[in-house]
């Protein structure tokens, strides 16, 4: 298993709206900056990845509890790295045509391990990097069926 943090330590847009909520209670109870603050809140803590997690068959993506999302391996078309002004991204490709994208610290790094992850998922064996042949998950790499539950 190998696991990422999101670029971005510091979220701005969640502390703006938690800002003008504030603002909203303060100025005398102002509902519409409260409902706005709120909205935008909701949205940025479901919508803003924390951590990248890879297991021997799926990539999980936690963003704000409770959401999860777990993208089994046998979805993913192919991952690409990109180079963009902004920063390294992977453009994860899924089976379905539909794409996302992950911008973690470490991008080399974290597509390497995917790569390697993937490889052994579907049974490519590499002389560099032996696995074993059995379906029995290791201590290093177990399973997404016997995580245990942790805070991102």
């Amino acid at each position: 298993m190998h696991s990422d943090n999101h670029r971005g330590s510091l979220n701005l847009t969640l502390y703006l709206a938690l800002g003008v909520v504030v603002v909203g209670f303060l100025s005398g109870p102002a509902p519409q900056l409260i409902v706005i603050g709120l909205g935008v809140l909701a949205y940025t803590w479901f919508t803003t990845p924390k951590q990248y997690l890879i297991y021997t068959d799926a990539l999980v993506i936690v963003y704000g509890r409770p959401r999860v999302r777990m993208i089994p391996f046998s979805q993913l078309s192919h991952v690409e790295r990109l180079s963009l002004p902004i920063g390294d991204r992977l453009r994860i490709r899924l089976v379905s045509g539909r794409r996302v994208m992950l911008s973690m610290r470490d991008t080399e790094t974290f597509h390497d391990r995917l790569d390697e992850a993937l490889d052994s998922f579907h049974g490519i064996h590499s002389p560099e990097h032996p696995t074993t042949t059995d379906d029995t998950p290791t201590e290093e790499t177990p399973r997404l069926d016997d995580r245990e539950e942790s805070a991102p």
